[in-house]
């Protein structure tokens, strides 16, 4: 398995799946941890989910970390903390696709908590067009651009370990990134995001998602700068 700091230089185990085949991979897949988590955290599950789509190579990126807030500006085009993060993180992916001779259409985003967050952030607010995101608990960070029509599938998987069920959570981030134009599916779970039931659903999902990312489609996205 493979990992990449944020702050150092690009790193890679020996046997990093798709790093030493001469066959080139169909699929990216770049898993990002939770806060006071670590790439190192990922590696279990990606090892068991690259055994259902083999033709996918598998990445985990370390060093996810909450900016501290800038202050207050004078307009809503302000660079926020996640805006930071998710510049540095563009550049990885860039790099990474170029290696493998993908594009985005290409590429699957999977993210844990804070990892989902940014996972969704990238696409909503960064112009960043990808096959599909699979997020687990990730806050969807309001308000949402008013997007006409994106090309990316979602899936959602919410999970009951620290909070009682919330269904109607759930079903109000589906129902808005769904009026957007997102092919956004979602389901709860108990126990954790790191939990046997929840790496199972999250692989089903990998499969559909992966499999969007084999038919390499490009994709046509559509925006209005204004927020609703």
């Amino acid at each position: 398995m493979s990992w990449i700091s944020f702050s150092h230089r690009l790193r890679r185990a020996p046997n990093a799946k798709g790093a030493l085949d001469k066959t080139a991979p169909e699929a990216l897949v770049v898993l990002l941890h939770d806060l006071g988590a670590s790439a190192a955290a990922l590696t279990s599950i990606a090892a068991r989910w690259s055994a259902t789509v083999p033709a996918a190579a598998f990445i985990a990126l370390d060093g996810v970390e909450r900016l501290d807030a800038t202050p207050a500006a004078d307009t809503d085009t302000a660079p926020t903390p996640l805006d930071r993060i998710a510049h540095t993180l563009e550049a990885l992916l860039d790099h990474e696709l170029r290696e493998r001779r993908l594009d985005g259409a290409r590429l699957v985003l999977v993210g844990f908590g804070y990892g989902g967050t940014l996972a969704l952030h990238l696409l909503l607010r960064q112009r960043w067009s990808c096959a599909g995101i699979l997020a687990f608990e990730a806050e969807l960070m309001r308000p949402l651009p008013r997007i006409l029509r994106i090309d990316c599938k979602v899936r959602l998987i919410d999970c009951t370990a620290d909070a009682p069920a919330d269904h109607g959570r759930l079903r109000d981030k589906v129902a808005l990134l769904s009026a957007r134009g997102l092919d956004t599916r979602g389901v709860l779970l108990a126990g954790s995001a790191l939990s046997n039931e929840a790496i199972r659903h999250g692989g089903a999902y990998l499969v559909e998602l992966v499999a969007t990312a084999q038919r390499g489609n490009r994709f046509h996205v559509d925006r209005e700068s204004s927020h609703a």
